[in-house]
């Protein structure tokens, strides 16, 4: 349910009975606990689907409440543009989040009860949108639950505006988002790598194709290479040279394998296998070693972690 960039709000409904929040009563917006930097409310916008002319729903299905988000002494009612909520689900697409200045910081309240706050930031470059996907730097960042429905999101990362997406999920999930332009650099991201190589299906090896990904780099390297060794139980094993994919942020990498080379390898015997990743970034040499299934990381099957030496260069 990415957005994706268009230049009007689009809503597509889809009805469903699957997976999707019953709806309840809303879960009232009481006073933000721990709000040191964010006074009451004294002025209150209201942005979203539900905002303007373009309904939020569709036959049978029912909108989520809004989120609500506190910045200094104002307060945003933001109704979600892409939900699965009350019987079906809407994917809708906003180009320019409403704005919420430079405040020290964001509170957010999630009205759904059994859904958590997941918050992702991207880097916004004036003048520089449109000519590709991503143009600036894409982190998730931390959220502090206060309680009651109620979340803090600090300055996170280099000190820029990002398109901050509100993310909410349970059975179902909600999504909205903000323009932030952050006071102050905050904690900055650590890098992270991890690789989806060999899979279990049904007990036996098998492979979905292989896909590194890198990210939370200090920049984007000129020249990347990436080798893929995998070794399995019964001692076989091949080396893959993994390709290069254009159009990542900035700190990222991707890379990936054509499926049959990906299958093959998963072919070479039984479990465990072992995998040993070299990364060539700017003519530095990093390795990691992982095992699979024993590394696998839970919710994010069949991906393993890689914790390389050196360490990649972060911020």
């Amino acid at each position: 349910m990415r957005p994706l960039a268009v230049p009007a709000l689009l809503l597509t409904v889809v009805l469903t009975g699957c997976g999707t929040e019953v709806p309840t009563a809303g879960r009232a917006p009481a006073a933000a606990p721990g709000a040191t930097t964010s006074p009451a409310a004294t002025a209150t916008t209201t942005a979203g689907p539900t905002a303007g002319p373009t309904p939020g729903g569709g036959p049978g299905i029912t909108a989520p409440p809004p989120f609500r988000v506190r910045y200094g002494a104002r307060e945003l009612v933001l109704h979600p543009h892409t939900y699965c909520y009350g019987g079906g689900c809407v994917d809708g697409v906003v180009t320019e989040p409403p704005e919420v200045g430079s405040a020290a910081e964001l509170l957010v309240h999630v009205p759904v009860r059994r859904f958590r706050l997941e918050v992702s930031l991207t880097e916004v470059r004036p003048g520089r949108q449109g000519r590709r996907s991503c143009t600036g730097r894409q982190m998730t960042a931390p959220a502090d639950d206060l309680g009651g429905g109620w979340y803090r999101i600090r300055p996170f990362g280099p000190a820029a505006t990002y398109d901050v997406g509100l993310f909410a999920t349970g059975r179902g999930d909600m999504f909205a988002q903000v323009r932030w332009t952050t006071p102050a650099a905050g904690p900055m991201p650590t890098p992270a790598a991890q690789l989806a190589l060999i899979a279990d299906h049904d007990g036996r090896p098998d492979s979905y194709g292989l896909e590194l990904s890198v990210s939370g780099l200090d920049r984007t390297p000129r020249r990347a290479t990436a080798q893929v060794e995998v070794t399995a139980g019964n001692g076989r094993r091949t080396t893959i040279t993994a390709q290069r994919r254009r159009g990542s942020c900035v700190g990222d990498l991707w890379f990936g394998a054509p499926d049959e080379v990906a299958r093959a390898a998963a072919r070479l015997g039984g479990f465990p296998f072992t995998t040993r990743v070299t990364l060539v970034l700017d003519g530095v040499r990093h390795v990691a070693t992982a095992v699979y299934p024993d590394d696998e990381v839970a919710g994010n099957e069949p991906s393993v972690p890689l914790a390389f030496t050196p360490p990649l260069p972060g911020l």
